[in-house]
């Protein structure tokens, strides 16, 4: 029994390394900003599995930024569909049977001394995890737009 014990003891992080690992991936998309590197629209990988850098993968290439550059964190919803605003209450009960999704906003400064921006729309459910590890890697504090995104972004738990 002690055998065992010691074996898990010994065994057990080099186990849960590839599944912490997998947990710090998320499947995201490039929606828009001032990274000409990364491609519009392009579904990809955001990482965090580097402790110095995030990293955004996609099919044909990637992209990371130091988390030492990145100065804002803010997260906020997609807009309400265009129905409410048109027709009022029907619209409404049409816009609000389409959830509205996750955005990640960043901003950075490059090595260049450049501001920069990049919004990531988050596809499926991010992890407390992930908001806490890319809060304590960036040293920032997270901005979330409204207390409706702060909810979308917690309801992962």
């Amino acid at each position: 029994m002690r055998k065992l014990v010691r074996l898990m003891i010994v065994l057990g992080p080099l186990l849960m390394a590839p599944g912490m690992l997998a947990a710090q991936t998320y499947d995201a998309m490039y929606v828009q900003g001032r990274v000409k590197e990364l491609p519009e629209k392009k579904p990809g990988k955001l990482d965090l599995a580097d402790a110095t850098a995030l990293q955004f993968t996609w099919d044909k290439g990637s992209w990371k930024v130091p988390f030492a550059q990145i100065r804002t964190v803010y997260v906020s919803l997609s807009r309400r569909s265009a129905m409410i605003e048109a027709f009022g209450l029907p619209g409404a009960a049409i816009g609000e049977a389409k959830p509205r999704k996750l955005l990640l906003s960043l901003n950075l400064t490059d090595e260049s001394g450049t501001n920069r921006n990049c919004v990531f729309f988050i596809r499926g459910p991010a992890t407390p995890e992930f908001w806490k590890t890319l809060e304590s890697r960036t040293g920032r504090g997270i901005v979330f737009e409204s207390e409706e995104a702060r909810k979308a972004a917690q309801s992962a738990e």
